[in-house]
């Protein structure tokens, strides 16, 4: 078949929403990808992208039957900007097509029956974010411009912590420093403190800095810097700590934790909620991280079992563990399809919660042999749930409920609990 000949420009009538968050038009019965676009929008678009099947473009105006939903965005620097990429449409639209973002994928890539996806669980719509990991050029501190690494300035983000825009402020006159790249600021929502993290080159004269970073902001508790090995401590304390449930939580600079603390215990709260939870129930947590949800759930169960490939991070839940005298957890480091196996045991209930790329099939499959009665798939990627969703069923799960968590509003991403049973 030979190659479809798009025009460089050309006029659509925008249809539907995609995974991504794209408007989805249709030229010459191809769709067409079109970022800022809203449903039922007639668009005049500038093709950035083109393949045989489909293409994906940029407005070239505003649209000219502009939707009920379209909003004028708040942030002053939103076109420049790489962040929030649905601040164009109002919070409520947001969340229904996170919905139906859902329940599309679990529709035509699951290809399961079950059409029920509950409303959108949300909290903040603005200053979510505990994290923010901002861009450095000598005094020049932002984040990186829209599908390029041009730094955009900004006096107040919008949607991160108002203690982390002061921190920001606050740092500012300390700069330059030579060979910093980037910063990676993580506040507590528990007790207030803050933690920085230094990314670039030439760690051994940052430690000075360090201190005299801590001096002029008393709100910085900690800093560290990157290294070939994972991090060192530079100045304060190491760590960072947060209440989960009745759980202290250790995280190490470079120990993933949820941005968007708020949901993370909405989520928990929801799985001990779901989950049929006794002092004889055997939990699996793949992916538990620094465990984020086996630890507070711990009080709840028998034992629990922890696998977790970042090293760190399992040196987090193994000292949460301990001082929060949990002895009936067992954490082991490695990929979930390799410990599973090892492990040799049934599980009466099991969570997932994988990175974007979703569970490796090989670990969905010793999922599927541990027999779990329920498993809850907590997901930072439709797409991907929805695939590992279609092989759990062939291994005899049913959805039981479906469910987006806002994480990240006035952006694309959808995140997702899914609680599935054994038929």
């Amino acid at each position: 078949m030979s190659d479809f000949e798009w025009p460089p420009e050309l006029d659509t009538t925008i249809d539907g929403l995609a995974q991504g968050g794209d408007g989805v038009g249709r030229y010459a019965g191809r769709p067409v990808f079109v970022a800022a676009a809203l449903p039922g929008e007639q668009v005049r678009v500038r093709l950035t992208e083109r393949r045989n099947g489909w293409a994906r473009g940029v407005l070239l105006e505003p649209p000219s039957n502009p939707a009920a939903e379209r909003v004028t965005p708040a942030c002053p620097v939103y076109q420049r900007c790489g962040g929030c990429d649905w601040q164009y449409q109002m919070i409520e639209s947001q969340r229904q097509a996170k919905q139906t973002i859902l329940a599309e994928q679990l529709r035509f890539v699951a290809q399961t029956d079950h059409a029920e996806v509950a409303a959108t669980a949300a909290g903040e719509p603005w200053h979510y974010r505990s994290v923010a990991r901002v861009h450095v050029d000598g005094q020049r501190v932002g984040f990186y411009a829209a599908g390029g690494r041009q730094i955009v300035e900004f006096d107040q983000c919008l949607i991160i912590d108002p203690r982390l825009n002061a921190t920001i402020e606050r740092l500012k006159p300390l700069l330059p420093l030579i060979g910093l790249r980037e910063i990676s600021l993580r506040l507590s929502t528990t007790d207030g403190t803050i933690h920085g993290h230094l990314i670039g080159q030439g760690q051994s004269a940052w430690r000075s800095w360090a201190r005299r970073w801590m001096s002029a902001d008393a709100t910085i508790a900690g800093v560290s810097s990157a290294t070939r090995e994972g991090w060192m401590a530079l100045a304060g304390a190491e760590y960072l700590y947060e209440q989960l449930g009745d759980v202290r939580l250790r995280i190490a600079p470079t120990s993933f934790f949820q941005a968007n603390v708020e949901r993370a215990r909405a989520v928990l709260q929801q799985i001990e909620c779901f989950l049929p939870l006794n002092n004889t129930t055997r939990l699996l947590d793949g992916f538990c991280g620094v465990g984020t949800f086996l630890l507070p759930l711990a009080h709840n169960i028998g034992h629990g079992w922890g696998i977790e490939e970042h090293p760190a991070a399992i040196r987090d839940a193994q000292a949460s563990a301990k001082a929060n005298q949990l002895s009936n957890v067992t954490l082991k480091t490695g990929k979930v399809e390799a410990i599973l196996p090892q492990l040799k045991q049934q599980f009466d209930l099991a969570i997932v919660d994988p990175p974007r790329r979703g569970v490796e099939p090989a670990a969905l499959n010793a999922l599927i042999a541990a027999q779990p009665t329920m498993i809850a798939y907590v997901s930072c990627h439709p797409g991907t749930l929805a695939r590992d969703i279609k092989l759990l069923q062939a291994g005899g799960y049913t959805i039981q409920h479906a469910q987006p968590h806002d994480f990240f509003p006035q952006t694309s991403h959808v995140e997702s609990l899914v609680l599935l049973s054994k038929a």
